[in-house]
């Protein structure tokens, strides 16, 4: 008889393995050597750099100051020069704002367009003095309608007469930086000297909320002597207007902190030792 094929016993089941626990050695890792001291280089700009990362500027003469912003400019189109002065006071009190004008002798290489405010014989005086926009209350009026497009000037000055109309367009004015103020001379019966310093290189500026001072003092065109020139005559107006004979006013030491330029497109700022910033102040 042949053999009967049963079914097939079920496989058998082995028993779950044994969790090992594995031990480590708590072992301190591998350190990697200290790396070996990185030197200090000066790259452009009197920037300190170590292994790559710009630490801060070097302070080096004006004349080197200046010869590295020109050599620094590269654009295409002639790059601004500005100023960034830092100085020792509190910009929160009123007693220490520092707010001026300087006259820079060889101008600031930029065209400006002047606006008065000025009617009747006063109004032919600007426009002889070459101004760019004249006007009265016509001109007022449409700005206080189209507000800042009807703004196509870059300074203004007033006649004393014109100070109770142009409060109408205040918030206009404001915000920019156009509003005629006496404390800078933009509101003056001289129009025609007023109009003639900005053609001559006035450069209005003021201490912001951080005590700096921004101001533009040429073009990278200019000549090496005459963006020299340009600085030592803006420094010798901010050295002026140092707070004196109030509490806490700082001494001519403590009050001028730093001063660097800089280009628009230029790399990195050039910081300029405190000597050559004060020679201006001890040549007047």
């Amino acid at each position: 008889a042949g053999e009967t094929r049963g079914e097939s016993p079920p496989p058998a089941v082995s028993p779950p393995p044994k969790r090992l626990v594995e031990v480590r050695a708590l072992a301190e890792p591998e350190r990697e050597p200290p790396a070996p001291p990185r030197r200090a280089n000066i790259i452009r700009g009197g920037v300190v750099s170590k292994g790559g990362a710009a630490l801060k500027a070097v302070a080096m003469t004006l004349a080197d100051a200046v010869a590295g912003v020109k050599a620094g400019a590269a654009a295409k189109f002639d790059e601004t020069v500005d100023i960034a002065v830092r100085l020792g006071i509190d910009p929160r009190r009123s007693d220490m704002i520092v707010r001026g004008v300087a006259n820079l002798p060889h101008g600031t290489g930029k065209k400006i367009r002047v606006c008065v405010f000025a009617e009747g014989v006063h109004a032919d005086e600007a426009r002889a003095a070459g101004a760019d926009v004249v006007g009265g209350e016509e001109l007022i009026n449409e700005i206080k309608t189209l507000g800042a497009g009807a703004i196509d000037f870059d300074k203004a000055v007033a006649h004393p007469d014109m100070m109770p109309k142009l409060s109408a367009i205040a918030r206009v004015l404001g915000p920019r930086g156009l509003m005629p103020n006496p404390k800078v001379g933009t509101v003056s019966s001289d129009i025609k000297g007023a109009v003639a310093s900005f053609r001559l290189g006035r450069v209005e500026f003021r201490a912001e909320k951080n005590a700096i001072v921004h101001a533009i003092v040429g073009k990278a065109s200019f000549d090496q002597k005459h963006l020299e020139e340009n600085i030592s005559a803006i420094m010798a107006t901010i050295m002026d207007l140092r707070p004196k004979l109030i509490k806490g006013a700082p001494s001519a030491t403590n009050y001028l902190k730093g001063a660097t330029i800089s280009s628009t497109m230029g790399k990195g700022s050039f910081k300029i030792i405190k000597e050559d910033l004060l020679a201006p102040v001890v040549k007047l």
